[in-house]
């Protein structure tokens, strides 16, 4: 299987778990790659996630390792399954930068969303007018055909809430100046502020805002994201820079964060009173 040269994060997440199996089984590299006969740049790539792996070396492998946990076995080769599987975000891998690509992946697989945002309404309740003022704002060169393809891909991002099936619950705390900001003008703003208060009704998306009279809150370090993953993956917490999309996996960080994110929600305005705010910004507009 050729090299990835973008991994994403389910790819190194299989590479890390399999070099921590092989480690614990106390094998080198040179051991891993002679079971599949193979060189040690290519046991290399697979621990690095820069390789996918068949579903026989993975079998073999986790035989030279000892596995038994059949749960654990099956999770890797889902892992393993998904990281060929070609889905809809390829399409977009000209303009998707791979820290977004990786979450649109998290997000397809997610039993839940929480997002705590200083600035911007998250992305997944964005309006196609402000999707455009952000890129355009993000990177004042962008062509106009590669913004609409931006806007597509966001769009389709969204899709993942109108699933029957398969749609995450969506926790979203918002600090009061999301609402305020003028992204576009009162028309892009209006209509934003209407779809966020058309998806806070939906049942499962919860909308809260803190308001600017909150003396003090636990969000100060700024906004963040936390993907909630089935068992037995690890849940994980998207942060950005200005230059990149940040991953943390630790189970004590994750832990920390959603700590923080419920104490977020404790000092919000509840999501009925939230609402009735939204609404009443909007119209003012």
């Amino acid at each position: 299987m050729p090299p990835r040269k973008n991994p994403t994060i389910r790819q190194k997440r299989l590479g890390g778990e399999l070099r921590k199996l092989r480690e614990s089984a106390g094998l080198s590299i040179d051991a891993a790659a002679q079971v599949l006969e193979c060189g040690k740049a290519k046991i290399s790539r697979i621990e690095t996630g820069l390789n996918g792996i068949r579903a026989a070396e993975l079998k073999a492998l986790l035989q030279a390792y000892d596995v038994k946990d059949d749960t654990l076995a099956q999770a890797l080769a889902d892992m393993a399954r998904e990281g060929r599987r070609r889905n809809w975000w390829n399409r977009y891998g000209d303009v998707l930068s791979g820290g977004f690509a990786d979450l649109i992946e998290l997000e397809s697989k997610a039993d839940s969303l929480h997002s705590w945002e200083t600035i911007l309404v998250p992305g997944l309740l964005q309006t196609p007018d402000y999707m455009r003022v952000l890129f355009r704002r993000g990177r004042l060169d962008m062509p106009e055909g590669e913004l609409e393809e931006h806007v597509r891909g966001r769009t389709l991002r969204q899709g993942i809430l109108d699933d029957p099936d398969r749609a995450p619950e969506l926790r979203v705390v918002l600090y009061e100046a999301v609402l305020h900001a003028k992204f576009g003008g009162p028309e892009v703003m209006r209509g934003q502020l209407s779809h966020l208060a058309d998806m806070a009704q939906r049942e499962r998306v919860t909308v809260q805002v803190l308001p600017y009279t909150t003396d003090s809150h636990r969000g100060v370090n700024g906004p963040f994201g936390i993907v909630v993953l089935p068992e037995p993956e690890t849940d994980v917490v998207r942060t950005e820079t200005a230059v990149s999309t940040l991953y943390v996996e630790d189970d004590a960080q994750v832990a920390a964060y959603k700590l923080v994110f419920d104490q977020l929600g404790a000092t919000a305005l509840s999501p009925g009173a939230s609402l009735n705010l939204v609404r009443s910004l909007a119209r003012r507009l």
